[in-house]
C-alpha cells in the first residue's frame, strides 16, 4: 500500500466521525446572526436559467426585401403575354397574381403553359460569436379562381437556400436549391368558386463562425397549365413568406446560439437541418 493510499484512507475515516464539538457551538436559530446570509456558495442558477429561457422564447425578425421577377415563360402569342398578370411587389414577402384565359375549342396544339418566378434575398446581421444560426418561417399560398376548361391546373412553389457567409457563397447555389422546399398548392382546378389555401412552417439551423454574415434566398413560383375553355384567377391569389405564427407576412425569424450555450445543451455538432 502506498503512502497516498494510506493518507486517503485516513481522510475517509475522519469523515465518518461527526465533529460533535463544532455542532454544539452552532448558534441558535433565534439568533439574528444565524439568519444572516452566508457568502461563498456562488451565484444561484436563476440567472443562467432565465438566460436560457429568454433565448428560447425570443426570435429576431428579419424583413424580406420586395420580390423581383426573374423568370417568365408563356405561350408565343400576344394573348399569352397578357393573360397572366402580377401586381407590383412590396416589401411584405408576397407575390400576387391574376389571370383571364380563353382558349377556343377548335385551336390546334397541346395545352398552354405559363410559368413565373420571383426572388428575394435576406442578409442577416453578422454573428457575434461562433455557434449556430437558428431560423424559421412560414410558406403560404391562396388561389381564388373559377372556370370551365378541359384542363386548368394552377400550382405554387417556394425554393429556399441559406449560406453561413454571403461573402463566401451564394444562397442560390446551395445543394438542393433547384428542388422546391414547398409546393403549397399543386394542380388546383379552376372550377366554380374555388378558394384553396395551404400553409407550412419550416425550421432549420446552420453552423456559423464569428463575423459570418448569413444570407437566405427565396424563389416563389406560379405555374398554370390550361387547355380549351376559360379560366379566371381572381385578386387575392398569392404566395407569401412570413413568421411561423400566422399573421402579417414579410419577415423571417432567426436567433444565434453561441458555442458555449450549445456545449451546455450538448448540441454543438448538430447538423444543418430543415424540417
Amino acid at each position: 500500500m502506498t503512502i497516498a493510499t494510506v493518507s486517503s484512507a485516513r481522510d475517509l475515516s475522519r469523515i465518518d466521525e461527526l465533529p460533535v464539538e463544532l455542532i454544539d457551538d452552532l448558534p441558535n436559530a433565534a439568533d439574528g446572526e444565524a439568519n444572516a446570509s452566508r457568502s461563498g456558495l456562488g451565484d444561484s442558477f436563476d440567472r443562467i436559467q432565465a438566460g436560457i429561457q429568454g433565448w428560447l422564447r425570443h426570435w429576431e425578425p428579419q424583413r424580406l426585401p420586395a420580390f423581383t421577377a426573374v423568370r417568365d415563360e408563356m405561350p408565343e402569342s400576344d394573348r399569352g403575354r397578357s393573360a397572366l398578370r402580377a401586381a407590383p411587389t412590396h416589401a411584405d414577402g408576397a407575390v400576387r397574381i391574376t389571370a383571364s384565359l380563353y382558349d377556343p375549342p377548335n385551336r390546334e396544339g397541346g395545352p398552354l403553359n405559363w410559368s413565373r418566378n420571383w426572388a428575394s434575398v435576406a442578409v442577416l446581421p453578422p454573428a457575434r460569436d461562433a455557434g449556430r444560426l437558428y431560423y424559421r418561417f412560414r410558406v403560404s399560398s391562396r388561389l381564388v379562381l373559377d372556370g370551365q376548361a378541359s384542363m386548368s391546373l394552377v400550382s405554387t412553389s417556394v425554393n429556399f437556400g441559406i449560406v453561413a457567409d454571403a461573402a463566401k457563397a451564394s444562397p442560390f447555389q446551395t445543394a438542393g436549391f433547384a428542388t422546391p422546399i414547398a409546393r403549397p398548392l399543386v394542380g388546383v382546378q379552376a372550377r366554380e368558386d374555388q378558394d384553396a389555401s395551404a400553409s407550412q412552417v419550416f425550421e432549420g439551423s446552420i453552423a456559423v463562425r464569428q463575423g459570418d454574415t448569413p444570407a437566405m434566398a427565396f424563389v416563389i413560383g406560379t405555374d398554370l397549365l390550361f387547355d380549351q375553355g376559360w379560366v379566371r384567377v381572381h385578386e387575392g391569389s398569392s404566395t407569401w413568406i412570413g413568421p411561423s405564427e400566422p399573421g402579417a407576412s414579410g419577415t423571417v425569424e432567426f436567433r444565434y446560439a453561441p458555442a458555449a450555450m450549445l456545449r451546455l445543451m450538448g448540441r454543438l455538432d448538430e447538423p444543418h437541418t430543415v424540417a
